[in-house]
C-alpha cells in the first residue's frame, strides 16, 4: 500500500490588517514536486512576495549536489521591518510557518544522519570518492573516507569541479536527491494536522502583500 494521502485545504480566512484572497488550490504533500516543497508547504513564495526578499527554506528545496557553487542562505534574507510592516497577524503566521519547518528539518536530519539512511549515504558516498580516485584526487584528512576528509568544499576549484562531474556522471547526484526527497516526504507525512493548518494561512499573508520597496535583510525570524 502507498503512502497515506491527505488534502492540504487552503480555507479564505477573514482578519483585520490584511485583505484575504481567494484559497489556494487542493493538493496532496505526496504529490508536492521537490523543488517546490518549500512554496506549496511552507509557503515561502508567500512569504518572499509579502517581504520582498529571495524565498526563505531554501534547506527543504531538495536538488542535486551542487558542489561549485554554494547554497543559498536558508532564511532568504527575509525579516525585519518589512515583517513587521505586513501586521500582527501575519507575524504570528511566519512563526507558525517557520516553527513547523524548524521541526521537520530537525527531524529530517536526524533521520538521514543515523540508522540505515546514514548506511545508504556513505555507500553513496563510496561511489563518488572512488571516481575522484580515477580523477587523481586522493583523501587528504585522516580518519574514515569521506567527502570532507577528501576535502570537497574547502575551496579548491579543481576539486570542487571534479566531484560535481563525478557526481553527475556517477549518478551520485541523481539518488542522494531520491532519498532525500523519499526521506523529507515521509517526515512531511508524521505532520499532516500541522500542515494543513499551515495551508490555512496563506490567504491571510497572501493579503499583506504591498507595493515593492526596499526590505531590511535581517536574519529571518529575528527582526530587528
Amino acid at each position: 500500500m502507498g503512502p497515506t494521502r491527505f488534502v492540504l485545504s487552503a480555507l479564505l480566512i477573514s482578519v483585520s490588517g490584511c485583505a484575504a484572497t481567494k484559497p489556494a488550490t487542493d493538493f496532496t504533500y505526496q504529490d508536492v514536486p521537490a523543488e517546490q516543497i518549500a512554496d506549496r508547504i511552507f509557503l515561502a513564495d508567500t512569504i518572499a512576495a509579502v517581504e520582498q526578499c529571495q524565498a526563505p527554506f531554501a534547506d527543504v528545496r531538495v536538488v542535486r549536489p551542487d558542489f561549485v557553487r554554494p547554497p543559498p542562505p536558508a532564511d532568504g534574507g527575509c525579516g525585519g521591518e518589512a515583517r513587521l510592516a505586513a501586521g500582527p497577524e501575519y507575524v504570528d503566521a511566519v512563526r507558525r510557518v517557520t516553527e513547523l519547518h524548524d521541526t521537520v528539518v530537525r527531524e529530517w536530519e536526524a533521520r538521514l544522519g543515523s540508522g540505515p539512511e546514514a548506511v545508504h549515504t556513505r555507500s553513496l558516498g563510496v561511489t563518488l570518492l572512488r571516481c575522484l580516485d580515477r580523477a587523481g584526487f586522493t583523501q587528504r584528512g585522516p580518519g574514515e573516507p569521506s567527502l570532507e576528509s577528501y576535502g570537497i568544499g574547502s575551496g579548491d576549484l579543481a576539486l570542487n569541479n571534479a566531484a560535481q562531474r563525478c557526481s553527475d556522471d556517477s549518478g551520485y547526484g541523481a539518488q542522494i536527491a531520491a532519498q532525500r526527497v523519499r526521506t523529507l516526504k515521509s517526515v512531511l507525512g508524521k505532520h499532516e494536522f500541522e500542515i494543513n493548518e499551515i495551508a490555512k494561512l496563506r490567504p491571510l499573508m497572501e493579503g499583506c502583500e504591498r507595493p515593492a520597496g526596499r526590505p531590511d535583510r535581517t536574519r529571518f525570524g529575528l527582526p530587528e
